[in-house]
């Protein structure tokens, strides 16, 4: 039977990932109950898992929605985008961060936009602000050697090449080492003035910004956003002041969230990031849909969305043109937003 007022939605409500589906899950049903007048949600439990994720699919079909959101995982969003394909099913992605989602889009005729960030959404700012900010500055590349490191360095490298920028020191540092002395002695040589360094863990990156400050080296350090915890870290007062970090800002600090926040606190909900990402992906599925797929479909390519975790927008490749990710400051204990004079 065909539901053309329901959403579904395919989480992972078992395995590894519960936690967070279950989170996104809270997040929807509260817009539902906001936004939702006239609507149904269906949800099916995808587990992060491509078996289950194509039993979800399968489950999906027979519901006949209006529109599928969720898909916080690559492999689940992979699953739909093929089991779909046909149907033109309008999927909102919501959590996979995957560029193949965008890159193959329009090869594999999958209808699909994602909303989240993609894998390259770190690089995209630490290249713009380079290239915006230090052109007159030499500045490193360095990572810790794992693919996440690497591929994080190499698309930032290749993007300033578009610039006719080129790093003057490249390294690769050995993780889990309780200092980092020689390669920050390398950095020190090199003459740097800036250096951008990825890392898999929050450790790594704590260790390195501790041993930056005590061996007392100038350069400026810019990690990733694993150590976007630094202000509940033990120690943390011995890490420099104008350290940047580049991270999504906490969505508890965006105004547009103190709507929810309250909400959140009249029930007694302990706040988490999954239940402002469910929330805000209903906010854009409610708002896109039409009478049928093809009025969906192009108000998914058309339409400005407003959510409680600011503003989404897809260009012609289906990619969210907002990319949440900015240079953060660390100063006095606290991690501010940089100044947007940094045209981020």
């Amino acid at each position: 039977m065909s539901k053309a007022d329901t959403i579904a939605l395919s989480l992972p409500l078992s395995g590894d990932f519960s936690e967070i589906g279950r989170d996104f899950s809270t997040g929807a049903k509260l817009a539902m109950e906001t936004l939702g007048k006239g609507h149904e949600l269906f949800i099916a439990d995808d587990g992060c898992d491509k078996d289950l994720a194509n039993q979800a699919v399968k489950d999906i079909r027979l519901i006949k929605p209006a529109l599928v959101t969720g898909l916080i995982c690559n492999e689940t969003a992979l699953a739909f985008a093929n089991g779909f394909q046909e149907s033109q099913l309008p999927l909102l992605v919501a959590g996979a961060r995957s560029v193949r989602l965008i890159k193959d889009r329009d090869r594999e005729d999958w209808n699909l936009w994602r909303m989240s960030p993609g894998d390259d959404a770190p690089a995209d700012q630490i290249a713009n602000y380079i290239s915006s900010n230090l052109k007159d500055t030499a500045f490193a590349l360095v990572d810790d050697g794992t693919i996440y490191g690497r591929n994080l360095t190499d698309g930032i490298r290749l993007r300033l090449n578009d610039s006719g920028m080129k790093p003057q020191f490249a390294d690769t540092f050995r993780a889990a080492q309780s200092t980092q002395s020689g390669m920050l002695r390398r950095l020190e040589r090199s003459g740097v003035g800036v250096a951008f360094i990825a890392a898999t863990t929050t450790e790594d990156l704590f260790t390195i910004v501790k041993d930056h400050n005590a061996f007392n080296i100038k350069n400026q350090l810019i990690v990733t956003e694993q150590l976007a915890v630094l202000p509940y870290l033990e120690g943390a007062s011995s890490v420099s002041n104008g350290t940047l970090i580049m991270m999504q800002q906490p969505h508890v600090s965006l105004k547009s969230t103190s709507k929810l926040t309250k909400l959140l606190e009249t029930r007694n909900i302990a706040s988490s990031k999954g239940i402002y990402d469910g929330y805000a992906a209903i906010e854009v599925a409610i708002a896109s849909l039409g009478a049928n797929h093809q009025d969906t479909t192009q108000n998914l390519s058309t339409k400005h969305f407003d959510t409680t975790l600011g503003a989404v927008e897809f260009d012609k490749y289906g990619k969210n043109i907002h990319n949440p990710y900015r240079l953060h400051v660390w100063q006095d204990g606290t991690l501010e937003p940089l100044d947007n004079s940094n045209n981020l």
